[in-house]
């Protein structure tokens, strides 16, 4: 029924489902009873194209080493859980560093919102605490009595900051000013894509060019790189291969993570969402994939037809309808599951760790979320080939975590003990040659398509 090289823990049934607000709580977390997703908003209907990528044989065999074994012990990689009151903390930490809900068109609208707080970003972890890296002139102090305002005293203890030397006025006009294009004169960045984000580490606006150095007019190598953006404002570095992300023959009711195909086109199918008003059954994918219409199977089997893709590429993601679909997911690879059921979704919060399945990569896990505010553009002189609010993610081992063929594929949290997973959003893109991978996020897909996941107990 399923794939060719079908696991044997696999369910011989598919258990009742229900659509949950809300992300499932690992074990010693809880949720609160609201969550963004529980927003209803219209999907747009708009015909648009995309050529995507396509999967090589070295690229394939290079995502699956059978001597790696970092999936068994997902303690090792996820950590200890946080408490209840470390997951509040961070809940409202996230809710600073996220960007609104409704994406920009421009890309002097994208500047992180995180800005208005003061705040560059946010290092460490939910259980480990956060360090908030702030710009010049904000008050440390009495944004931590902010944020805490309301819990017990000890959920302070969680928390510290350091002031950088940028102010947010600063890093606001060197944000616009690389979508501006107002670079040295001897800068070259034509046909490259560019990845765009505020980093904490280096106080700086981060941007990642796709390909090689050029000999001349390297950008990474200039002390000031833009015009009249000051100094160290502005860090860039070239970072290889990077694209739009583009398991095997899936059959009804159909899963996400499987290997889906269009013509000569390879994709991931995403997870099973329902329309907030039809009540309708669907997958999803990566907007870039394919166009509306467009047929997909998974293997012999007839997958879907793409729909709902409108206002790419603000929004990558679209609908696959005309079939039948569950709420479990492939796994396989790097997990400890090789199937995982959905038990929930929503953003997730800075610094947890999540997991990513892609029919090249397949399954891999201890991927922090570093941010929630990222922009990917195919081309930076460009300005239609931009993405927002991306969420950015990264393992502090720098290992590869997507490929090309990896697109649509989910991206979720993982419970160590059980095979459920609660989703976070689909792989649109990567660069630094797939060290660090760009997602949809839950909410811009729930509210953008009209739908919310499906999910099960």
């Amino acid at each position: 029924m399923r794939r060719v090289f079908r696991p044997t823990i696999l369910l011989a049934t598919i258990l009742t489902t229900g659509v949950l607000y809300g992300a499932e709580a690992a074990p010693g977390e809880t949720n609160d009873s609201t969550d963004p997703a529980d927003i209803d908003a219209a999907a747009s209907l708009a015909a648009a194209t995309s050529a995507a990528a396509t999967i090589t044989a070295a690229e394939a065999a290079a995502a699956a080493d059978p001597k790696d074994d970092l999936g068994p012990d997902p303690a090792a990689l996820d950590g200890r859980p946080a408490t209840p009151l470390q997951r509040q903390v961070a809940r409202r930490v996230t809710a600073l560093v996220s960007p609104p809900d409704t994406k920009p068109t421009k890309p002097e609208e994208s500047v992180p919102a995180s800005l208005d707080h003061g705040i560059i970003g946010v290092l460490g972890s939910p259980a480990a605490g956060y360090t908030l890296v702030l710009t010049k002139g904000t008050d440390g102090k009495a944004l931590i009595s902010t944020i805490v305002k309301g819990l017990p005293t000890e959920a302070a203890a969680g928390l510290s900051f350091r002031v950088s030397e940028r102010t947010a006025d600063e890093l606001r006009d060197a944000w616009v000013a690389v979508f501006a294009g107002d670079w040295q004169s001897s800068v070259d960045v034509t046909g490259r894509s560019m990845a765009v984000d505020l980093s904490p580490e280096r106080e700086a606006v981060e941007v990642v060019l796709g390909g090689e150095a050029p000999p001349v007019g390297r950008a990474d190598t200039m002390r000031q790189p833009l015009e009249g953006v000051p100094a160290e404002a502005v860090v860039v570095e070239y970072g290889g291969e990077s694209g739009r992300a583009s398991r095997v023959n899936d059959s009804a009711p159909h899963w996400g993570a499987a290997k889906i195909t269009s013509g000569g086109t390879t994709c991931t199918s995403g997870f099973t969402v329902r329309g907030k008003t039809t009540g309708t059954l669907y997958s999803l994918t990566a907007g870039h994939c394919g166009a509306n219409g467009s047929s997909w199977n998974s293997g012999t089997y007839y997958y879907g037809e793409m729909a709902g893709k409108a206002n790419y590429p603000d929004y990558d993601q679209a609908r696959l309808k005309g079939s039948t679909y569950a709420p479990t997911i492939y796994t396989d690879g790097l997990d400890n599951f090789s199937t995982r059921k959905v038990t929930g979704a929503n953003n997730g919060e800075v610094g947890d760790s999540i997991c990513a399945s892609g029919t090249v990569t397949r399954s891999i896990c201890g991927i922090k979320i570093k941010a929630l505010n990222a922009t990917f553009c195919d081309n930076p002189a460009v300005e239609s080939t931009c993405t927002y609010y991306l969420l950015r993610g990264r393992r502090d081992d720098d290992r590869v975590i997507t490929r090309r063929g990896d697109s649509g594929g989910p991206v979720y949290q993982r419970n160590s003990t059980q095979a459920r997973a609660s989703v976070r959003g689909i792989i649109v893109a990567f660069d630094m040659s797939g060290v660090r991978l760009f997602a949809e996020r839950y909410t811009s897909i729930s509210n953008h398509l009209n739908v919310t996941a499906v999910t099960t107990d």
